[in-house]
């Protein structure tokens, strides 16, 4: 066990934005660090810190939620769970991760943009990816994309909110990531309906950006409204689940 030299607070606000939320670090020397919510780099490198503030006093949900939906699909089309092979996108810790393995599938990578989060995954959770790589999905070399091709991954989890606002993971990454999946695979995301209602990842967006010279079919099986987590304030934050079911080439047809 990691021993802590800091206890922390998640402060009583009027009405903070999602991600401003404060948080203050009190060290046992006197020192206090001011952070907000959505300072993943400061946060992750204090061990038990996002999983008190975000798990345990926001009451977060959506890696579990994701992970059941994920399963469920799986379950729907004969697959077994032990098979579903997954690629874990803003892998954070782990946190995810954990609830992928816990509902019987297989974490193969984790990722994250931010470099303090594989140290964290690594430092928290070791053993529980089979890779864990620090990786800009809108902007990955060659050898990425084999590393992760490789991988043979037929699903993908993003347990982060996707689409074209800058607090979000980009729906151009999310496809990017889909792109190294194999030609039968899942994908399980969710959707803010509180920053446009519409969900940017469509059938047609599926189309244009895999299809290529090739075919596709792009199918929905599950969608549904969740609570994400709590507000500072105790208000429910609501999320939308999506799983999609992407076939190409042969499999497609």
């Amino acid at each position: 066990m990691i021993a802590r030299n800091f206890t922390v607070e998640l402060v009583a606000q009027d009405d903070p934005a999602i991600g401003d939320e404060l948080i203050l670090v009190r060290y046992d020397d006197g020192r206090v660090q001011e952070l907000r919510l959505h300072d993943y780099a400061q946060l992750y490198a204090l061990p038990g810190v996002y999983e008190q503030i975000v798990q345990e006093r926001l009451g977060c949900r959506s890696p579990a939620e994701l992970a059941s939906m994920l399963a469920e699909a799986a379950d729907g089309l004969g697959w077994e769970r032990s098979g579903v092979r997954v690629l874990d996108l803003a892998a954070g810790n782990g946190v995810s991760g954990e609830a992928l393995a816990a509902a019987g599938l297989r974490p193969v990578l984790g990722s994250d943009i931010v470099a303090s989060a594989r140290e964290a995954a690594l430092r928290d959770r070791p053993g529980l990816y089979d890779e864990y790589l620090t990786l800009d999905l809108l902007a990955l070399t060659d050898a990425q994309r084999s590393a992760v091709a490789g991988l043979q991954a037929n699903a993908l989890c993003c347990v982060a909110p996707v689409g074209d606002h800058p607090s979000q993971l980009p729906t151009a990454a999310l496809v990017a990531a889909a792109r190294l999946l194999t030609a039968d695979a899942l994908v399980v995301y969710m959707h803010d309906p509180s920053v446009g209602a519409a969900d940017p990842v469509t059938q047609q967006l599926w189309n244009e950006e895999l299809g290529g010279a090739g075919q596709i079919t792009a199918q929905e099986l599950r969608r549904r409204r969740y609570l994400h987590r709590y507000t500072v304030n105790g208000a429910p934050f609501e999320m939308v689940g999506v799983v999609w079911r992407l076939r190409r080439g042969r499999e497609g047809a």
